[in-house]
């Protein structure tokens, strides 16, 4: 595989200061692991990370280089989270987890379904996709990008691709149980059935409405009647 690797730069700035970077298309970042001792800042350049991420996701090795007190450094790292903006998206922050190439790390690698389901397509099945990701341990060079997942198969209703059914990359493990649903086929619902529950649902609310009105009532005469008994007691002591 082609190796991915962004150039970083050590970052002097922090807090609110942080603004300016982002002003001049740069990200702030920090980098982490068990071999450093402290959290080393860095800073990238936005449009660099973006090409890198939109191939590396979360789960390819990425080569981090820097200089350090005048020498390059080179770090495998993994994406380890992207904060970003509410509004626009964009990159806030990242942090980069260097790796032990020799070490088995734990990953949540995401589904890629790919084809089309037949049942879906001529019969106006509904697809329910019950994953979007697979945790997974590998060493890092063996993380897959990806799991593609075949929809092409589910041909009926209530049909269902399980984890097993699943081919994974040799050298992965998964660490999902192989009776874990990943996507389905559901029978289209019909006008009348959508009423139904509909009205189902309408019951429900209504019973729980009866119900909380009934609650509020009995409190309501449970306090005056122990209103009643206080005055009472009240009375006889005079």
């Amino acid at each position: 595989m082609e190796k991915i690797v962004l150039k970083a730069q050590k970052r002097t700035v922090f807090g609110k200061k942080n603004k300016i970077l982002r002003q001049k298309g740069l990200i702030p970042a920090v980098l982490y692991g068990k071999k450093i001792e402290e959290n080393y800042p860095l800073e990238v350049k936005a449009q660099d990370f973006r090409n890198v991420y939109k191939k590396a996701g979360d789960t390819n090795i990425i080569d981090l280089v820097f200089e350090d007190q005048g020498k390059e450094q080179v770090k495998s790292v993994l994406v380890q989270d992207v904060s970003s903006h509410f509004l626009n998206g964009l990159p806030m922050h990242i942090d980069f987890y260097e790796v032990e190439m020799s070490q088995l790390i734990k990953a949540h690698i995401p589904i890629n379904f790919i084809g089309e389901s037949p049942a879906v397509a001529a019969k106006g099945g509904i697809l329910i996709k019950s994953m979007n990701e697979i945790e997974v341990e590998a060493l890092p060079k063996d993380l897959p990008h990806e799991i593609s997942v075949d929809i092409s198969v589910l041909a009926e209703f209530n049909q269902t691709i399980y984890v097993r059914d699943i081919k994974f990359p040799p050298n992965v493990k998964i660490l999902v149980a192989g009776d874990t649903p990943v996507a389905s086929i559901s029978k289209p619902i019909t006008e009348e059935e959508l009423e139904e529950e509909l009205g189902k649902a309408k019951t429900v609310e209504e019973v729980e409405v009866a119900g909380e009105a009934e609650r509020e009532q009995r409190e309501e005469v449970e306090g005056e009647s122990s209103q009643q008994k206080e005055e009472i007691s009240s009375q006889e002591e005079k």
